[in-house]
């Protein structure tokens, strides 16, 4: 139900679900579960769970909530009824939105499949795009691709992280790390959760995390507090030159032409 991907054990009682804890055994999680895992018993147990298709009632108006139960064969007929005639018409018009973790390598082959180019999910406009730049900059990114090594850290900063991102990992981390001796700041609008224990926190208001970049970034090169060696080498900061006339003229972060 998250990105943490913690191991649980799932309790049955006579062939039924009645409980869910966190695994022990699990290197992830090692037992630590939150309370949105445990709540995970209520996607099989739910009373408002859907587990018949509906059809919205002949002459009711969307929104209003009045629906029919039909049969799964009516349900497919329908759906085959619909997306032949997209398909032999305009299959660029059909478009295809999946939400988190619904196996999006799969409804992605289907869209394609279809002929539509028209197909996106809940990552990427969530995870995607954070996972894709610290994987050009630092190697590496948070959640299933891995975490901050904070076994060998001494700093640790926390910029615009939600509640439910790598949560019981992180915590788990975090109470080691702070028990030896590290420092964790936190910058959020809110202090609720991780910023609930941090050393320093950083209330920005909210939207203004882009301006804070830039303004570290500025003073990074500023003082010349950089590697540039190594951004020259592993990263494409020679093509972010800026060459053109101006009041930053000569501020570079090496020689563009060395």
């Amino acid at each position: 139900m998250c990105a943490c991907r913690c191991g649980i054990r799932a309790h049955l009682r006579d062939g039924e679900l009645v409980y869910i804890d966190g695994n022990p055994e699990h290197p992830l999680n090692q037992g630590v579960i939150c309370a949105k895992g445990s709540a995970g018993i209520m996607k099989q147990k739910s009373p408002a769970r859907i587990t018949k298709p509906l059809l919205r009632k002949e002459g009711s108006d969307r929104g209003a909530g009045e629906f029919d139960e039909i049969s799964w064969e009516q349900a497919f007929e329908l759906l085959v009824d619909r997306l032949k005639k997209i398909r032999e018409t305009d299959p660029k018009k059909f478009a295809l939105f999946t939400g988190r973790d619904q196996m999006q390598a799969l409804t992605g082959l289907f869209a394609r499949q279809f002929g539509t180019p028209n197909y996106a999910a809940h990552g990427g406009f969530c995870s995607v795009n954070m996972a894709a730049g610290m994987i050009y900059t630092i190697g590496g990114s948070f959640w299933e691709f891995g975490g901050p090594d904070l076994d060998h850290a001494k700093l640790f900063i926390m910029i615009g992280t939600a509640e439910d991102h790598h949560s019981n990992p992180m915590k788990i981390a975090l109470s080691k790390f702070k028990r030896a001796g590290g420092r964790f700041i936190s910058i959020n609008p809110v202090r609720t959760g991780y910023s609930a224990i941090a050393d320093e926190w950083i209330p920005i208001k909210p939207g203004t995390d882009g301006a804070l970049f830039m303004a570290l970034m500025h003073e990074l090169i500023r003082t010349e507090q950089y590697d540039a060696a190594f951004l020259k080498r592993y990263s494409n900061s020679g093509q972010l030159v800026c060459l053109d006339a101006g009041p930053e003229e000569g501020l570079f972060l090496f020689d563009p032409d060395s």
